[in-house]
């Protein structure tokens, strides 16, 4: 069996507490290692952890793969506490505070404590600026402004990103609709489902998407079944030019969790084999999946080579002409020129 049937089945097991039937030919040690590695890459392995953890595996495999769930559910107890510190500054004056993703969806695990967690991200509506001033006054941040859409500081050791937009309004140009589109449905389930398809997309244009991204998809679309006006988030997917993105990311969901999320697509992008290809993209990577090991001049080279690259990606994800992505790529890196030559 492929390890990435296996890696699939491994999570599925974890979200419904079902046994995986992982075929009848024994897995080797050096297969149980290379699964593992695929787990942390793609940020389910304490998720995966509650799978293996009654499997007879090689205990040089076994043992470090539990840590994961320690390590994890330590890390999201940390963050916790400092996303609640902030919003209790917040709440005393007044500003309302969105979590975006985070400990939100973690809510729709059977631990959340297992979702593994990277950065804060908060939105304070209207009142950005004024959630900024107080953070550095009550907190004794240190803002850091070089991205467009958010801001950005370091709190006891936990990175929070504050966001002034969902979305980068710059790059591409047809964000700018679909962040008026969002602002005016946030927070809601309709809100939830096409941020989240999004942000997802945005990361997988300009690089790669994880196992734990298409395992929050299908978790958040699951638990708000019921409450998403679909016919809506059809409307907005097919004018943001999602559509071949979010058909082979439903068609992963189907077949990886037996799951059919309730869009209809063309006939020409179903049954096709760009969701394997999208697939094999999330599970392994690509030479320009990853973000550059380093910041300064190296970066730039890299940056144009992984532009070339991505080319089909973005075809999956925006509306936007080359031209219009790359005039508008330029003009955002001019206007925030820090983001040219390191990591923002």
């Amino acid at each position: 069996m492929r390890d990435q049937e296996i890696i699939f089945r491994l999570i599925r097991s974890a979200l419904d507490g079902q046994p995986p039937y992982l075929g009848t030919t024994p897995i080797g040690a050096s297969q149980w290692w290379t699964l593992f590695r695929l787990a942390q890459h793609g940020h389910v392995a304490a998720l995966t952890s509650l799978t293996i953890a009654d499997m007879d595996i090689p205990r040089d495999v076994k043992i470090p793969w539990l840590a994961e769930r320690e390590k994890a559910a330590s890390w999201y107890r940390y963050q916790l506490e400092v996303q609640q510190e902030i919003v209790k500054v917040m709440d005393r004056r007044l500003i309302d505070t969105l979590v975006l993703k985070g400990s939100t969806i973690a809510q729709y695990y059977p631990q959340p404590e297992l979702r593994e967690f990277g950065d804060i991200d908060l939105y304070f509506y209207a009142r950005h600026d004024e959630a900024d001033n107080l953070a550095r006054r009550e907190l004794g941040v240190t803002i850091l402004d070089n991205s467009h859409h958010h801001t950005k500081y370091d709190l006891r050791g936990v990175t929070v990103e504050s966001h002034r937009d969902f979305l980068n309004r710059r790059y591409p140009r047809s964000n700018r609709a679909l962040e008026a589109s969002l602002k005016k449905m946030a927070p809601s389930a309709n809100f939830e489902v096409i941020y989240l398809l999004r942000h997802m997309a945005t990361h997988f244009a300009a690089g790669r998407i994880t196992l734990r991204d298409v395992t929050d998809f299908y978790l958040t679309c699951r638990t708000h079944h019921s409450d998403v006006n679909w016919p809506v988030v059809q409307d907005i997917i097919q004018r943001s030019g999602m559509l071949p993105f979010a058909a082979a990311l439903c068609t992963i969901v189907e077949k990886r969790f037996d799951y059919r999320i309730p869009l209809t697509f063309p006939v020409y992008l179903i049954g096709n084999d760009t969701a394997e290809t999208v697939e094999l993209d999330i599970v392994y990577g690509s030479r320009y999946s990853d973000d550059h090991h380093a910041d300064g001049l190296t970066r730039l080279p890299w940056k144009v080579r992984r532009w070339f690259a991505n080319r089909w990606k973005r075809r999956m994800v925006y509306t936007d002409s080359d031209a219009s992505l790359l005039l508008a790529s330029l003009t955002s890196h001019i206007a925030k020129p820090r983001s040219i030559l390191h990591k923002v």
